[in-house]
């Protein structure tokens, strides 16, 4: 039997790194992006090979109609659903004096209503399976508080007690629920902060290094394999150690010596 995931913003960066992995497993894969069409069709080249089958769909992971589309267009391609990520979602700075009912609604939209819609919508088909794996993208900042993101912390802090809540309701089905909560990541949303302050945070971080997509594209594919059937409920940093500890700093120092 062929295993079959949802990736959102699955064309990109972390997202990308997931599908990538799943497909690289012979798992199929209907990667979703947003607006990115350049993006979409590179990973059709380079995906071609590989032992999973890919289907790309442009939609909007926030609408709830798209979120029908893309599970109605998965389940017509390949006749059910194993594994959903939801790991798209948009991080945005404001201050809370800044911050417009619009900008708020669009982050509770994408980060929060959508991975919540897009749950909501396989489940008929995992509770049939008796078998299903969810896999939320969260971040440092749902745990950690991070000054000018009121928005993006409290909707990832909403998706970490979603995650345990969902856990809990749908163990007895057989469908584990489960996210990565990332530190700094080094993609196209994290490039800029990098260029700007990357020397300063980097020395927060344990390991003494930015991480790579494919460090959380691990773990999902371990918590969606068998050996991870037993894992439900958590949230799983990928994030080198950082803000573990405070200052860090002085044992990368004193290694280096």
């Amino acid at each position: 039997m062929t295993r079959v995931a949802i990736v959102t913003g699955g064309t990109r960066g972390i997202g990308r790194a997931i599908t990538t992995a799943f497909l690289r497993d012979g798992v199929n894969v209907a990667a979703v992006y947003a607006s990115d069409r350049a993006s979409a069709s590179a990973l059709e080249r380079e995906s071609a090979a590989s032992a999973g089958e890919l289907l790309t769909l442009q939609a909007d992971a926030g609408d709830a109609a798209d979120i029908a589309r893309i599970v109605d267009k998965t389940v017509a391609r390949w006749g059910r659903v194993d594994y959903l990520i939801n790991n798209a979602a948009i991080s945005l700075f404001a201050f809370l004096d800044e911050m417009t009912e619009d900008f708020l609604d669009e982050m509770i939209r994408v980060n929060f209503k959508g991975p919540v819609l897009l749950t909501q919508a396989v489940l008929p088909h995992m509770k049939r399976q008796r078998f299903g794996r969810v896999v939320n993208a969260s971040s440092i900042s749902g745990h950690y508080a991070d000054v000018g993101q009121v928005a993006y912390g409290g909707t990832k802090a909403a998706i970490e007690m979603m995650t345990k809540l969902a856990a809990a309701e749908l163990g007895p089905y057989g469908i584990t629920v489960n996210a990565y909560a990332p530190g700094i990541i080094a993609t196209d949303m994290t490039r800029q902060m990098i260029e700007e302050r990357g020397d300063v945070q980097v020395r927060q971080i344990p390991m003494g290094s930015f991480g790579e997509p494919d460090d959380v594209a691990g773990l999902v594919i371990f918590l969606c394999s068998d050996a991870g059937k037993y894992i439900t409920g958590e949230i799983i940093g990928v994030d080198g150690g950082m803000l573990r500890a405070q200052n860090p700093f002085r044992a990368i120092d004193r290694a280096s010596t």
